[in-house]
């Protein structure tokens, strides 16, 4: 499967949980966001704790381990990305996240909005109320068609398909998912034929350097509406 996928740091590392009906992976944990503060504890090298900010890139820079990407990330989400890094370094990796300073979350909402760009919230917010944030959809845009792009712990963006509104038979909580921060929602004014072709134009439009990388597919569990592939 070929994704964007980020070349360099410079801004959001989007998160991807479970699939809903509607195809958004829903975020309902705080996801770390630029500013957030948090202990890495050792139960069995307490010598190695640390404690760490999320940059504006969305990485942090623990002792031994450098630079690693977790904006974007939940708790468990970062504690599994980092439990390998330090396991390459000593044994008994054995180790506890715990957020110590919460920031507001980061989202960016573009297109046919009345205020596109930042939007930062100390709440969670679901894909209507960022949209509402940004002033509200503008007349004749077409929020049947609405895209929200991250990118995943291992740097690929993924984009899935989402609306607005009551659907027939898909539940209320999937319609309107819960974002992850740093996640981008594009409302279109048409229709988006190819998400493909789509991207590939939008890609220098992207808050972050993108480009093409090959990555393998997504879990067998995120087939209701697996991330859109990008041709070379």
């Amino acid at each position: 499967m070929l994704l964007l996928a980020a070349c360099a740091p410079k801004a959001p590392h989007l998160a991807s949980g479970e699939v809903p009906t509607s195809g958004v992976p829903l975020t309902p944990q705080h996801t770390l966001s630029p500013g957030d503060q948090f202990e890495i504890r050792f139960p069995f090298a307490p010598e190695l704790n640390d404690r760490v900010t999320v940059g504006e890139d969305g990485t942090v820079s623990p002792k031994l381990v450098g630079s690693v990407i977790v904006g974007g990330l939940t708790v468990p989400e970062a504690t599994a990305r980092l439990k390998p890094l330090y396991a390459k370094r000593f044994k008994d990796a054995e180790l506890s996240l715990t957020v110590r300073y919460f920031a507001p979350e980061v989202f960016w909402v573009e297109g046919e909005v009345t205020h596109p760009g930042i939007i930062r919230s100390t709440l969670p917010l679901t894909l209507e109320r960022a949209i509402v944030q940004a002033g509200g959809a503008k007349a004749g845009a077409k929020t049947s068609d609405i895209l929200v792009i991250r990118r995943d712990e291992t740097g690929a963006v993924r984009a899935y398909r989402a609306s607005l509104g009551a659907q027939p038979g898909v539940a209320p909580a999937d319609v309107d998912p819960i974002l992850s921060s740093f996640d981008l929602v594009y409302v279109p004014q048409t229709v988006i034929g190819s998400i493909n072709e789509f991207l590939a134009i939008y890609a220098k439009n992207l808050p972050f350097t993108a480009g093409i990388q090959t990555v393998p597919p997504p879990p067998a569990t995120r087939t209701t509406l697996p991330p859109q592939q990008l041709p070379h």
